[in-house]
C-alpha cells in the first residue's frame, strides 16, 4: 500500500496538468475568436459610417420624394398613476420602433458571419418620435438606447421612456367612473408623406406582455390606430399613432373609506327621529353629522378636478346634507310640540284627531287607555271665592242628617256663600241628646208643630266651613294638576308620533336616493377580471405574430 502511494500521486498530478492544458487552450481560442469577431465588427462599422460616409441627419430613402416606412408598437410596463386633479396620466412604456435603412445592409459572411451588431442611436438616423400630448416638458424618451443592426438593413429601437400624457377625466359617475385616455405618437420635423406609419406585425394594440397590473385601474381595453391629420395652416397631412387606455377605477378603496361612511351617515340622521325628544341630544346629533357631511364634501373636492358635471359621490353627498338639513328643521319643530304647555298652548281638536287618534294607528303606535285619552279636553278652573259669605239657607230635607255631598257635591246648588251660616228646623223623628252644640251639629230652632214640608235651618260652625273649604280647594287643585299633566302627556305623545312619522318617511327616502343616486353608475355591479382581460389581450398579440409570420 506504501509503494503504491509515489504512483497514485504522479497519476493525479498528470491529470491535473492535463485538464489544464486543455482549459488554457480553449480559452485561448476563445480570446482569439473574440477577437476576430471585435475586428470583424470594428471593420464593419468602419466600413458602414467612416468609409460610405454615413450621415445621421438625413432621411435613409434612395429619392427625396419617397416615403420611409415606420413600424411601430408600443409595449406598456405599468401605468404609474393617473391625477385627476391635473389630468395627468403618468405611464412606463416601451417603444418599439422598426425601419429600413438601406445604406446599413452587410453580408455577413464578409464579417465572420455577424448577422447584427448595436451601435449607439447618435450615430445613425432614427425618427424624431414624440408624444404630442406631452404633459410635462420632456417630450422625448426617458433613455435612448442602442439601436440593433441586422444585416439585412432591418433597424431595431426600443427606447424605455416614462410619460406623462395629458388626459380628459370625466367625473361623472367617480368613483364607479371609466376615464378614456390617448396617447399620440408622430414624428416632430417630418411631414407630409415623408414617413408613412404601420403597425409592425399588424399589432394594433398595447403589448402587455411585461404589465405590471396597477392597484388604482383596471385595463378594459387598449387598441390602437394611425390617423392622419391636416395642418389648416399649410394644408400638409401629418400622421399620428394613436393609443387609448379604456380604464375602469377598482372601487373597493373608495367603497370602504368613501361610500359606506356616507351611506352610514345617512342612515343615522335617519335615526336622529329614534332618539326620544326629551334625551336632549337629537339637535346635538344632527349638528354632528352636519359637520361631518361637510368634512365628506370637502375631501371629495380636494380629489376631482373642476368639471362641469357634478360626480356621483358629490351628488350623493349632497343629498345626504340637504336631507340632514331637513331633518334639522323637522327636529326643531319636534323639539317644539314636545315642550308645549297647556298655559302657552291650546291644542287644537283637529290635531287630537290627527295625531292622537288617526295616526297611531298606522305607525303601529299604542298607549294605555288610548281611545279615552285622545278626547281629553282639559276645562278651565273654577274660580273660588276670597271670604264666605254667611246667609241663611232653607232647606228642604227629610232626612235625620245632612251629606256633605249635598252641600259640596257637584249636584250641589249652593254657593260658597249659602254654607257660611245654615239653619234648619227641626226634624219630627230627631231627638237631641244633649243641650251642648257640637261641630258639625245643627240646633234645633224650630217647633214641633211644623210638618215635614216647612223648611228647615241650620248653622255650619267656621270650622267645618274651613275644613270642607280646603277639601274642595284641594279637589280643584289635584284635578287641575291632572288635566296640566294629561294635556302635556298629550303634546308629547304628539312629538312622539311626529317622530315615529318622520323617522318612516325619511327612511323611505333615504333608501330610495341611495339606491337612485349609486346604481345610476353604468358599471357599478359589473365585475372586471383583468388576468383574463391580460391573457385575452396577450393572446391576440400572438395570433397577430403568426399570422404576420405566416405571410412572410
Amino acid at each position: 500500500m506504501i509503494r503504491e502511494c509515489p504512483g497514485s500521486i504522479l497519476q493525479t498530478a498528470y491529470y491535473l496538468i492535463l485538464c489544464t492544458v486543455v482549459i488554457l487552450s480553449i480559452c485561448a481560442q476563445a480570446i482569439n475568436v473574440l477577437d476576430e469577431r471585435g475586428d470583424s465588427e470594428m471593420r464593419l462599422v468602419y466600413d458602414l459610417f467612416d468609409k460610405n460616409g454615413y450621415n445621421p441627419l438625413l432621411r435613409p430613402v434612395k429619392h427625396e420624394n419617397h416615403s420611409l416606412e415606420i413600424g411601430f408598437n408600443l409595449a406598456l410596463s405599468q401605468i404609474i398613476h393617473l391625477d385627476e386633479v391635473n389630468q395627468v396620466m403618468k405611464t412606463n412604456v416601451w417603444l418599439q420602433v422598426y425601419w429600413v435603412d438601406y445604406q446599413l445592409s452587410w453580408d455577413p459572411n464578409l464579417y465572420d458571419n455577424i448577422q447584427s451588431i448595436k451601435i449607439k442611436p447618435e450615430k445613425i438616423w432614427i425618427p424624431d418620435f414624440v408624444l404630442f400630448n406631452n404633459a410635462l416638458g420632456n417630450f422625448e424618451v426617458t433613455y435612448k438606447s442602442n439601436c440593433v443592426m441586422y444585416a439585412d438593413a432591418v433597424i431595431n429601437w426600443i427606447p424605455p421612456a416614462i410619460y406623462h400624457s395629458s388626459c380628459s377625466i370625466d367625473v361623472e359617475y367617480f368613483p364607479f367612473d371609466q376615464q378614456t385616455c390617448d396617447m399620440k405618437f408622430g414624428s416632430w420635423t417630418h411631414k407630409g408623406k415623408s414617413l408613412k406609419y404601420r403597425f409592425y406585425k399588424g399589432i394594433n394594440t398595447l403589448i402587455l406582455t411585461d404589465y405590471l397590473k396597477s392597484g388604482s385601474w383596471d385595463i378594459i381595453d387598449c387598441p390602437g390606430w394611425i390617423d392622419t391629420k391636416t395642418d389648416e395652416i399649410n394644408g400638409d397631412d401629418k400622421e399620428q399613432i394613436i393609443f387609448r387606455f379604456v380604464l375602469r377605477r377598482k372601487t373597493l378603496f373608495y367603497t370602504v373609506n368613501l361610500i359606506i361612511p356616507c351611506v352610514l351617515i345617512s342612515f343615522v340622521t335617519v335615526y336622529v327621529f329614534a332618539l326620544p325628544a326629551d334625551a336632549g341630544e337629537k339637535m346635538a346629533l344632527c349638528i354632528s353629522l352636519l359637520l361631518a357631511l361637510a368634512l365628506f364634501l370637502l375631501l371629495v373636492s380636494k380629489i376631482l378636478p373642476p368639471s362641469l358635471t357634478i360626480p356621483l359621490i358629490a351628488k350623493y353627498l349632497l343629498f345626504t346634507f340637504i336631507m340632514n338639513l331637513v331633518a334639522i328643521f323637522y327636529t326643531v319643530v319636534i323639539l317644539n310640540r314636545n315642550y308645549r304647555t297647556p298655559r302657552t298652548h291650546t291644542m287644537p281638536q283637529w290635531i287630537r284627531i290627527i295625531f292622537l287618534k288617526e295616526l297611531p294607528k298606522y305607525l303601529l303606535m299604542t298607549r294605555p287607555d288610548h281611545n279615552k285619552r285622545w278626547q281629553n279636553i282639559m276645562t278651565p278652573t273654577p274660580s273660588l271665592p276670597s271670604t264666605p259669605e254667611t246667609r241663611r239657607l232653607n232647606l228642604n230635607i227629610s232626612n235625620d242628617f245632612l251629606e256633605v255631598s249635598d252641600v259640596h257635591g257637584p249636584r250641589s246648588q249652593m254657593t260658597p256663600a249659602d254654607v257660611s251660616e245654615l239653619r234648619y228646623g227641626h226634624t219630627r223623628n230627631r231627638q237631641l241628646s244633649d243641650n251642648r252644640p257640637t261641630p258639625g251639629a245643627s240646633m234645633i230652632e224650630g217647633s214641633s208643630h211644623h210638618d215635614s214640608e216647612s223648611p228647615s235651618e241650620f248653622v255650619m260652625t267656621p270650622e267645618l266651613h274651613n275644613t270642607i273649604e280646603s277639601v274642595r280647594f284641594m279637589y280643584s287643585h289635584l284635578k287641575s294638576e291632572k288635566e296640566y299633566e294629561a294635556m302635556l302627556e298629550d303634546w308629547k305623545y304628539v312629538a312622539r308620533v311626529l317622530d315615529r312619522l318622520f323617522l318612516f318617511i325619511f327612511l323611505f327616502v333615504t333608501l330610495c336616493g341611495t339606491a337612485g343616486i349609486l346604481l345610476n353608475a353604468p358599471h357599478i355591479l359589473e365585475f372586471v377580471d383583468q388576468d383574463k382581460i391580460i391573457q385575452d389581450l396577450v393572446a391576440k398579440v400572438r395570433e397577430l405574430e403568426a399570422i404576420a409570420a405566416q405571410n412572410e
